[in-house]
């Protein structure tokens, strides 16, 4: 199962990515993708420490479609995906957590 959360900015996916990281999960199991590609310097990402990973790099997506685009139900243009590969029993505490850091969307599939 796959959780997506959309963010306004940088600070509340640093909290969502630690919180997620509470409940067990690994940074690796994250993809993290800026909408709004190009707007969050090199300088920032390292001063974070949060790696954006290319739309090539996403989870079961063709060749051809962005990463927003690989999810079906995603409103909003703007803002930071946080999507996570989880088991289906943590799909309830998941949601919360991305609730709390103040998600602006959140699907899942």
């Amino acid at each position: 199962m796959r959780i997506v959360g959309r963010f306004p900015d940088q600070d509340q996916v640093g909290t969502v990515v630690d919180s997620l990281k509470n409940l067990g999960l690994d940074r690796k199991d994250m993809i993290i993708s800026d909408l709004a590609k190009g707007s969050m310097t090199d300088e920032q990402r390292l001063r974070d420490e949060i790696m954006i990973k290319t739309e090539r790099d996403s989870i079961r997506l063709g060749e051809n479609e962005s990463f927003a685009e690989g999810f079906e139900g995603l409103h909003g243009r703007e803002g930071i995906l946080v999507a996570v590969e989880i088991p289906k029993n943590m799909s309830q505490s998941v949601r919360e957590v991305m609730e709390q850091s103040g998600a602006s969307e959140i699907i899942q599939d």
